[in-house]
């Protein structure tokens, strides 16, 4: 007698080769990575516009192509790769004030003059940006002046302001250091002590693109 052989028996629950698996995995890869390239890329230039588009509006698309093209210029300076020089320097209290102490905050500092009548007229925006500044706890709003004391430029300012004042009337922090020799010039330096923005000549430093400008160092 002649035994048939059964067909073995199969069970269903037993899993398809590997590579049946990963097949559908690589394909969608495949066919998926230029859109997700797309997409990042995307992401990216969203986020440096929003960067960009405070400072492009506040010193103006044209220059700050020039200058973010590592362009020199004679007005205005944008970067990363000058460190800030530090200086000590005296306030009308004739408290030391020190620059490297200040080092995890950004620093906004003017440079300035009283028988600079611009930058009379821009003082009252960086008391007021001096007020914000304190809201914020990361900001601090400071005002070199090349005159020798309090009591010349004090009738310029309201009792309570804020902003801290400081005097180099021999010029060797604004002009030695700084190579400043026209006011008004206001410097934005970041948490490393890093300058990042040079601006020259007045602004309004109260207004909400001006905030939002030093903002973008925080």
């Amino acid at each position: 007698m002649v035994k048939t052989q059964q067909p073995r028996p199969t069970n269903p629950s037993t899993p398809p080769p590997p590579y049946r698996e990963w097949i559908p995995a690589l394909i969608a890869a495949v066919v998926g990575a230029p859109f997700v390239f797309v997409f990042a890329q995307a992401m990216a230039d969203a986020e440096l516009r929003r960067f960009e588009n405070p400072m492009r509006a506040f010193i103006g698309d044209r220059l700050f192509e020039r200058l973010a093209a590592g362009e020199k210029t004679e007005q205005h300076y944008y970067g990363a790769n000058l460190s800030a020089p530090d200086f000590t320097l005296k306030d009308k209290d004739g408290k030391t004030w020190r620059l490297s102490d200040a080092r995890g905050k950004v620093v906004v500092m003017n440079f300035w003059t009283i028988t600079c009548q611009p930058c009379v007229k821009e003082m009252p925006s960086l008391v007021a940006l001096a007020k914000a500044a304190r809201q914020r706890g990361d900001v601090e709003v400071i005002a070199v002046t090349t005159d020798n004391n309090w009591e010349e430029v004090k009738a310029i300012f309201p009792p309570a302001s804020e902003l801290r004042v400081l005097f180099d009337p021999k010029r060797e922090v604004v002009r030695d250091k700084y190579g400043t020799r026209l006011f008004p010039e206001t410097w934005i330096i970041d948490r490393e002590g890093v300058i990042r923005l040079r601006v020259d000549g007045q602004r309004e430093w109260s207004e909400p693109l001006a905030l939002e400008v030093i903002d973008r160092f925080r």
